[in-house]
């Protein structure tokens, strides 16, 4: 029995000495901050701007600043309008077809024409030798404050002869179609910096916007799912985060589309152009832009088409992916100028961690969208502009994932995150309070749980900010053992209440150790001898 208890006791002061039941405390070791997007929220956020300069591309944004660049605006806007109201409209004059239709709207055949006076408007759709209506089988769109006027001047133009296949001046509300927004606005939205083209943009990133929306949902949903196994966890997860990355992604969108009807984004247009033809020069990089072109529009394209393109679509995702890095970097910043929560060196490794995540996400998507195009056109059941999308999200994922995992491994190497230095100091307070308390091996597993739901990156920023920072390391530990104090008390007084022995149980306890003794000591003897 003797044995047995100071083997015991041996065993105890032996696990306090070495320490061995302390290293079972795992505190959680999530970066105080991770970049305000986390690993998962960031993944899905990567969608957002690639997204953003392909639909962007696939406007006329790029004419907007051009001498007529008014009349892409309407045609866009109302096209933009057509599309809430539930029609099925699709712009078709890119093309540039002489005389053909700008927009098809329901069937509907349509010439958009926005000039200054509704004199001027019914007149650029007449030829100028002839004076014959030159659009036929079509009706002319005008801005919407010119229609009762532009109705009127169709019927005199009817009237006198000059318009083929109608003699009836009743026929002229046929012919005109009453635009959605006035001449003034569609100047307006031509133009960065006013109302009418925030409400514009607003409207049109709405639209990419959902898009993000519900694939991050999906993405985020599935991935939460297989891990928690709860559905209802995964789905208040998935909204959260999705909804933000829409958000994202709506004000990036905003902000792309002001910024890319500034003239200095035209000749950054130029500026990358003349890039684009010196790769073009090798047939592999001929094939390459070709295939990015393809992969963009949704059809083939070739040539000086193909350049023009790409080079617009490069200048669009470097916008997009600077203006999405500064619009996910505003949390951190907020978090080291005012909160001061974080350190000013911890912002700079999270933008720069989130910026080469989205400029690979951005990579990824081109070059995704080219080998999509080019898997698609093979599969007629696919077809090219589904297979350029699908490649697209695919590669601004897999790519964007992968390359902001790489800039977290090398960040980290030359640069810590505040949260280290925090959980350093933060474990050997816990072990010294450990032994304060005279844990024993199931108190500090119970510990160790506790811990880690309490250790989370908020709590770490705010025992960060109580500190103002790391430059006392006396500060952070008082601070820190502050904090954990309480989880050591809670569990020192759980503990069942010590009753000292009384006289007869530690006499009794005296007189087995004598016997034990005494009955050992002939065997001693005898072996002496």
């Amino acid at each position: 029995m003797v044995k047995d208890a100071l083997t015991r006791s041996y065993r105890c002061s032996k696990a306090f000495a070495c320490r061995p039941p302390i290293s079972k405390i795992q505190l959680n070791r999530n970066p105080v901050t991770q970049p305000s997007n986390e690993k998962r929220k960031l993944t899905v956020e990567r969608l957002a701007s690639p997204a953003i300069a392909h639909s962007l591309e696939r406007s006329q944004i790029a004419k907007y600043h051009t001498k007529g660049g008014h009349g892409f605006t309407a045609e866009d806007a109302n096209h933009l309008a057509d599309v809430f109201h539930g029609k099925r409209a699709e712009i078709v004059g890119m093309n540039n077809e002489v005389n053909g239709a700008e927009r098809i709207v329901n069937g509907l055949r349509i010439q958009s024409k926005y000039y200054q006076t509704a004199a001027k408007t019914v007149a650029s759709a007449f030829a100028s030798d002839s004076g014959l209506y030159r659009y036929a089988q079509l009706v002319l769109e005008v801005p919407k404050d010119q229609y009762d006027a532009c109705v009127e001047l169709m019927r005199k133009r009817i009237a006198a002869g000059k318009v083929p296949g109608f003699e009836n001046p009743a026929d002229a509300e046929k012919l005109i179609h009453k635009g959605t927004v006035t001449y003034k606005q569609a100047k307006n939205i031509a133009r960065a910096g006013n109302i009418d083209s925030l409400v514009f943009d607003a409207k049109s990133q709405a639209v990419t916007s959902s898009y993000v929306l519900a694939i991050s949902f999906t993405i985020t949903f599935a991935h939460d799912f297989w891990h928690s196994r709860r559905i209802g966890d995964a789905a208040k997860s998935a909204a959260n985060r999705s909804f933000l990355a829409s958000g994202t992604a709506l004000v990036t969108g905003v902000i792309s589309a002001q910024v890319l009807r500034s003239r200095a984004a035209a000749v950054g247009v130029a500026s990358v152009r003349r890039g684009v033809k010196n790769v073009t020069r090798s047939s592999i990089g001929r094939s390459a832009v070709q295939r990015l072109a393809t992969g963009s529009l949704g059809r083939a394209v070739y040539g000086a088409a193909a350049v023009n393109h790409v080079s617009k679509l490069l200048r669009t995702n470097a916008v997009a992916a600077t203006v999405a890095t500064v619009a996910t970097a505003g949390p951190d910043f907020y978090k080291a100028a005012f909160d001061r929560s974080i350190s000013w060196k911890q912002f700079t490794k999270n933008v720069s961690v989130n910026g080469f995540g989205i400029a690979a996400g951005s990579a990824g998507w081109l070059g995704g969208s080219a080998i999509g195009a080019a898997v698609g056109s093979a599969l007629p059941v696919v077809g090219t502009a589904a297979g350029g999308i699908a490649g697209g999200l695919l590669g601004a994922f897999g790519i964007g994932t992968a390359g902001s995992a790489t800039a977290k491994a090398v960040a980290d190497k030359a640069v810590d995150d505040d949260s280290q230095a925090m959980l350093r100091l933060m474990q050997d307070e816990v072990q010294s309070l450990a032994f304060e308390y005279m844990l024993s091996e199931p108190e500090i597993e119970t510990l160790a749980k506790r811990v880690a739901a309490t250790v989370t990156p908020d709590w770490l920023r705010q025992v960060y900010k109580e500190v103002n920072g790391l430059s006392d390391d006396e500060t952070t530990r008082r601070c820190l053992r502050n904090a954990l104090r309480p989880e050591f008390e809670t569990l020192a007084k759980a503990r069942p209440r010590v009753t000292l022995p009384t006289e007869s149980e530690l006499s009794s306890f005296l007189s087995d150790i004598t016997n034990a003794a005494n009955d050992k000591q002939p065997e001693s003897s005898s072996n002496d001898c």
